[in-house]
């Protein structure tokens, strides 16, 4: 108090300067406790409070001197107010704060023993605290209303737009409505080191365009290096073109807000005024303010703009993949990682299994897909089929053939590989499966592998009854479960029925069955058509006996399906040179098979190799007979010759002895000598005839004792010595030291290399060499006859040994029946006859013979 008893404001605003920063400190430490001001530094928490115990001071002094309060600390409370409504106060928070310093303050004054009796100075400051309460809510009142409908407005604005662009301009367009002096809003988003502008208002009239775009991007750089909400004059030494060339655009005040969300900077908001050359408090707190809550709307914008890109990008790549595998000649199925559920499939895949693969939601409904093994028929279990071993142990599949039973019921062979998919770090993301029918090449190699064999086995043999019988082994099971031949009467004495089937006990019922079954004259009719070859016929599906039903009457056709279990059926005919004589009935039971025309393809191919096969047995056997029937005329022949033709030789021995005892004519004796030469000939001939008709028969005894080769090979030598001396031929023989002694027929192995000794002396030219040596060789004893004549053609070698065939060329004449007869002798030991020959070198003939048990 004054001596006159009042308040005095001096003493109070001198002690609030002079104890300055020990009320600051003190009032610090007591708002710490408020909820908005622990997260605040300290030069933010304490921001205004410097200036508002300035305002306190001056508003006590004048309050008795009548001073006006500066007008730089006149708006301060309000300011103050501002500032903490920008940093998530409460109206409560705030008034909290004037009555913290209210306390601090009258404290201190009274701790100090400043205070008045009269409680003056109580008075002043608490006037000076209440007018400063009254001014901050009211500031913080109005302001909070504004920013509310600013925040409305982004609110609609995020709301109402479908993409980051038209958010943002709808986000600027309510920033200038909330600020009255802001005219210009420019937003710029960072793009790595470069900033771009995304949306700006009030400038339709002025598009950006040149150098104010860079240096709207210019001031974004110098306000995000500053870190804080800056005006261009706080940066223009930083940013010197960008003011000249904003200022020329007729802005006045220029203001940059950084739009940051959790210290991330994502951009900066330029915003300008034409009309005031500063902003206010009010307007730059709201300006911050919507920035602020703008951020999270901008990155979430920002987000679902990545994200709806993203997706775009992703349906697109779906799109194109899903044309690619359309596209492609395979099916293809892509299914998820683990569960096996089916995210893709083209029409192929579809097409190829026969039905929708849209059921398939994981690998448990694998099962529905009837696949079985090709080697063993068994079914493929669930966790089996090549794409869920993909999905479930990231196995890679490679051309794994799978049978599979359609939908539509009909049998396919698939060619499968399957793939896991994996992410970068080598997981398995998903699986991809390619399919293709390779169900006609598998059947093509299979058919070509079955009729290939069935070629083979058929040609094996050269007896009709036989091949008929592998015919029916061979169908059996390949490619039927029931096999039925027929033959006509012009192709055996009577006709015949050769039913097979894998187990004997059906083919006996069966054969009972289709005895009581008499044939209807229908299918009487119907079979001699096809006996004849007009044309096959194909029963695919008898399960639905129609067919039949028209052939056999309902209850036979219905009997035999029941009792056989019959599925499908082809009837071939049998056709060899164009005469039938037979046919074939192919029919599946167990199996389940159906055929169709492939089969019945095949089918056909099998009964003409078939046919030929069997009409070439019948013709061989036919052969044989009349071969037969000729030996047997021809030793008939021979033998009854023989009487006759031994009186001719011995009546010429007679002739000659007369003739020589009388002296008589020389011409009659070569007449003499003429018909004994021509009778020797002759009985040569006979011997010969009679010899290979006995070793053809089985009939020609042999007289085997063990003998020296060596010793063979010299009397045979020996014998033609005196013809080879007289045509002037060398003749040899040689024989290794360890040939062993051989079983075989002396006379015979003399007559064998007299035969090959005899072509050779005949072939051989004077000045010529003949040689004969005998060697052995593992268990055989080896004899050849070599010559240095003229050489055999080529092509008459494989013919050589034919009866009755003489060369043209090779110089060798005679019967034809030697060789063929040496060849049938040494066979009969168990030998073998080969010749090696080239034309104008000579030829070698060699024959071997075992050694057998001679040694043992």
């Amino acid at each position: 108090m004054d001596q006159l008893g009042g308040p005095n404001p001096q003493r109070l605003s001198s002690f609030i300067r002079r104890r300055r920063d020990a009320i600051l400190e003190t009032w610090k430490a007591q708002v710490r406790s408020l909820s908005p001001a622990r997260g605040l530094s300290d030069p933010v928490l304490i921001d205004h409070i410097p200036h508002l115990l300035e305002y306190i001071a001056d508003v006590a002094s004048g309050a008795i001197t009548g001073a006006a309060v500066p007008r730089t600390l006149r708006g301060m409370p309000g300011c103050h107010a501002l500032s903490r409504l920008g940093q998530g106060y409460d109206l409560a928070d705030v008034v909290q704060e004037y009555a913290t310093l209210r306390t601090v303050l009258l404290d201190l004054w009274e701790r100090e023993g400043s205070g008045d009796g009269a409680g003056g100075g109580r008075i002043l400051l608490n006037k000076a605290i209440d007018d400063a309460i009254a001014d901050a809510v009211t500031r913080y009142q109005d302001a909070r209303v504004r920013l509310l409908q600013v925040l409305e407005r982004i609110s609609i604005a995020a709301l109402g737009s479908s993409d980051m662009d038209t958010f943002l301009g709808a986000l600027l367009r309510a920033t200038r409505q909330a600020a009255a002096a802001v005219d210009v809003a420019i937003l710029l988003l960072r793009d790595g080191d470069a900033f771009e502008v995304q949306a700006s208002a009030g400038l339709e009239d002025d598009p950006l365009r040149g150098a104010v775009i860079d240096a709207a991007r210019e001031l974004a750089r110098a306000v995000l290096d500053a870190g804080q909400p800056c005006s261009l004059d706080e940066v223009l030494g930083s940013a010197p073109g960008a003011a000249r060339a904003l200022r020329s655009r007729g802005l006045r005040a220029v203001y940059g807000v950084p739009l940051l969300h959790e210290a991330r900077p994502l951009g900066v908001t330029v915003f300008g005024s034409r009309s005031a050359d500063e902003l206010s408090e009010e307007d730059i707190l709201m300006l911050r303010t919507m920035t602020s809550r703008a951020n999270a709307l901008i990155l979430q914008a920002q987000l679902a703009a990545k994200e709806r890109a993203a997706m775009r990008e992703a349906d697109d790549a779906r799109a194109l993949l899903e044309e690619v595998i359309e596209q492609m000649p395979a099916g293809v199925i892509i299914a998820e990682r683990g569960t096996g559920r089916v995210l893709l499939k083209n029409r192929q895949a579809a097409a190829i299994a026969g039905r929708p693969l849209d059921a398939a939601r994981g690998i448990e409904d694998y099962a529905a897909e009837a696949g079985f093994h090709p080697d063993t028929g068994e079914p493929y279990e669930r966790s089996e089929w090549p794409l869920a071993r993909a999905v479930t142990a990231g196995e890679v599949v490679r051309d794994e053939e799978i049978e599979v039973l359609r939908g539509d019921g009909t049998r396919r062979r698939i060619l499968v590989c399957a793939s896991p998919v994996r992410d970068p770090d080598g997981r398995v993301s998903a699986g991809v499966a390619t399919i293709f029918d390779v169900t006609e090449r598998t059947r093509s190699a299979q058919a070509q592998r079955f009729l290939a064999a069935a070629s083979a086995a058929l040609s094996d043999s050269l007896d009709f009854d036989d091949t008929l019988g592998r015919l029916g082994r061979l169908a059996v099971p390949e490619l039927a479960d029931w096999c039925v031949v027929h033959t006509l009467p012009e192709a055996e004495a009577a006709r015949r029925v050769l039913v097979t089937h894998a187990r004997p006990e059906e083919v006996r019922r069966a054969r009972a069955l289709l005895r009581r079954l008499d044939p209807p004259p229908e299918l009487a009719a119907r079979m001699e058509q096809v006996l004849r070859g007009e044309r096959a016929e194909l029963l695919r599906d008898l399960s639905r006996p129609r067919p039949l039903l028209a052939l056999l009457g309902e209850q036979r056709a219905r009997a035999l399906v029941r009792e056989l279990g019959l599925r499908s059926a082809m009837l071939v005919p049998l056709i060899a040179r164009g005469r039938a004589f037979g046919s074939i009935l192919l029919a599946t039971a167990e199996s389940g098979r159906l055929y169709d025309e492939a089969d019945l393809a095949v089918a056909r191919d099998l009964a003409q190799r078939a046919a030929l096969a069997a009409d070439n047995a019948r013709l061989y056997a036919a052969a044989q007979r009349a071969i037969e029937l000729r030996d047997k005329v021809l030793a008939t022949v021979s033998h009854d010759l023989r009487n006759p033709l031994s009186a001719i030789i011995t009546a010429t021995a007679v002739l000659t002895r007369r003739a020589a005892a009388r002296g008589e004519d020389r011409a009659d004796a070569k007449a003499i000598e003429a018909i004994q030469r021509s009778a020797h000939r002759m009985d040569r001939l006979i011997h010969d005839l009679l010899d290979f008709a006995s070793l053809r028969a089985g009939r020609l005894a042999l007289s085997r004792k063990p003998q020296d080769p060596r010793e063979i090979v010299r009397e045979a030598v020996e014998t033609f010595e005196p013809l080879a001396l007289e045509k002037g031929v060398r003749l040899g023989a040689t024989s290794d030291d360890d040939v062993p002694l051989i079983p075989c027929d002396r006379d015979r192995m003399l007559q064998v290399l007299s035969n090959l000794l005899s072509n050779a002396l005949k072939v051989t030219e004077p000045g010529g060499a003949v040689s004969v040596r005998c060697e052995r060789r593992a268990e055989h004893v080896v004899f050849s006859v070599a010559d240095t004549g003229p050489g055999i053609p080529e092509d008459e070698l494989p013919h050589l040994f034919e009866r009755f065939w003489r060369g043209q060329r090779n110089g060798y004449k005679g019967t034809g029946l030697g060789l063929a007869i040496a060849r049938e002798l040494v066979v009969a030991h168990g030998g073998t006859l080969g010749v090696e020959s080239r034309v104008g070198e000579g030829s070698t003939f060699r024959f071997t013979i075992p050694v057998g048990d001679v040694e043992r």
